[in-house]
């Protein structure tokens, strides 16, 4: 059954059930000039099927949405705290990028503060060398190129500790020549985005992460350089969830831009 909408110049029809409900909404007081219709009105209780008043209805449905609203609250709250946290995180990561007075303090600077802060299982930086980056195994070598015993034993060292803490040891290399995978993810990353999803095949992930890198579940590669990237730094997790293509990619961005103006300093 339906009637024409009063006082209106269209024909629009509205049904009795909703000319009800709009009735009600406009005149609050109804109830207050009709109290008697309060006792016949009866409403059956979500849970149960028992009949209630309309009454205790209301409040029903006034907790419920007290309760949504505090969940929310409680979301909002818990998120700020997360975007606090990583916010200073980014801090200590831009300082010790302004703090790198060569190119291997910025890039080991980059490495700990990757391991200690954001709990990675595989890192992984990549520059081309001829895009102005000098090879930073130089200072590693001997006369005849080899590298020097102490300088193995260090790094030996360093990643049986970093290991011991759970992290990953994480590793910066400049690419002197043209290896064919590190220019296909160039190549991927041409868009100046970030890129995060589940790991790509096991070839690409032994060649950013090494052997161990079989565990890893999901990556975020990130360009150096914008939308020419002349490297990349590669982040890999075991948590299926940490990294995927829906994910906001803010801070990611963030943190390859501040990488990047570390980096832009000691280039050639």
């Amino acid at each position: 059954m339906s009637q024409k909408q009063p006082n209106s110049g269209l024909d629009q029809e509205i049904s009795w059930e909703e000319a009800v409900a709009r009735y009600l909404e406009d005149h609050p007081d109804y109830f207050q000039r009709h109290p008697e219709l309060l006792a016949r009105i009866a409403l059956t209780h979500a849970v149960g099927g028992r009949a209630v008043s309309l009454i205790e209805r209301q409040v029903q449905v006034l907790r419920d949405q007290s309760r949504n609203l505090q969940r929310q609250l409680r979301d909002l709250v818990g998120n700020a705290r997360d975007n606090d946290a990583l916010a200073d995180r980014l801090d200590r990561f831009a300082l010790a990028m302004i703090d790198g007075r060569a190119l291997d303090d910025v890039l080991d600077g980059a490495l700990d503060l990757l391991r200690e802060e954001f709990r990675l299982d595989g890192i992984r930086i990549l520059l081309r060398a001829r895009d102005g980056f000098a090879d930073r195994t130089d200072d590693c070598m001997d006369a005849g190129g080899r590298a020097t015993q102490g300088a193995v034993a260090e790094a030996r060292a360093a990643d049986q500790g970093r290991s011991d803490r759970g992290f990953a040891a994480g590793r910066a290399e400049v690419v002197s020549g043209d290896e064919p995978p590190f220019e296909e993810l160039l190549r991927k990353l041409g868009s100046g985005k970030p890129l995060c999803g589940e790991a790509p095949e096991a070839s690409v992930l032994r060649y950013l992460f090494g052997e161990p890198a079989t565990d890893i579940k999901t990556c975020a590669l990130i360009p150096l350089g914008g939308a020419s990237p002349y490297g990349l730094l590669a982040l890999g997790s075991r948590d299926p969830y940490r990294f995927h293509a829906g994910m906001g990619t803010v801070y990611l961005t963030r943190l390859g831009e501040l990488l990047a103006h570390g980096l832009a300093r000691h280039r050639h």
